[in-house]
C-alpha cells in the first residue's frame, strides 16, 4: 500500500545517494501540515526530533529514505524524481521545494518505516552551493 505525502522538501537526495554514512541511502526530510502529520502518525511513523526529543521544525517533518544498496550488496534503483508532467528529471532538488512523495509504509523489529519510492516536484527550488566567504590566505 503506498502512501502520498506533500510539503515542502529538506535535504533531499533523491538521484544521488547520500554517502556520508553507512548505509549509503537516497532520501528526504518533508515539512507537511498538521492534517498530513496526524495521518502519518496513525501509521505509527515517527516526527523528526531533535537530540532532545522536540521537534526539529517549525512544521511537522518525516524522514524518507531507500538504501542505495540491496542487501546482496547489488545496487537498489533509486527513487523516481519527476516534474508536474510525468517527465523524469535529474537535477538537486533545493531546500523548500514543493513536492509529493510516494512512500510504501513497512515494519521491521526496529520499528514502523517508509520506503520512498518517488518524488514529483511540484515548484522547484533548484539546489546551488554556497559560495564559500573565506578568503584564502
Amino acid at each position: 500500500m503506498y502512501e502520498y505525502v506533500k510539503g515542502k522538501a529538506m535535504w533531499a537526495n533523491i538521484t544521488t545517494p547520500n554517502t556520508r554514512f553507512e548505509p549509503h541511502k537516497y532520501g528526504l526530510t518533508v515539512l507537511t501540515d498538521t492534517e498530513t502529520a496526524s495521518k502519518l502518525e496513525d501509521l505509527g511513523l515517527n516526527q523528526v526530533r531533535s537530540r532532545t526529543g522536540e521537534a526539529k521544525y517549525d512544521e511537522p517533518a518525516f524522514t524518507f529514505s531507500k538504501r542505495a544498496s540491496k542487501n546482496d550488496g547489488s545496487a537498489n534503483v533509486a527513487p523516481k524524481l519527476v516534474d508536474m508532467d510525468g517527465n523524469t528529471m535529474d537535477v538537486a532538488v533545493g531546500n523548500g521545494s514543493e513536492v509529493t512523495v510516494k512512500i510504501k509504509p513497512y515494519k521491521n523489529n526496529y520499528g514502523r518505516f517508509a520506503e520512498l519510492m518517488a518524488v514529483k516536484v511540484d515548484n522547484l527550488v533548484e539546489y546551488a552551493e554556497q559560495e564559500s566567504d573565506n578568503e584564502e590566505f
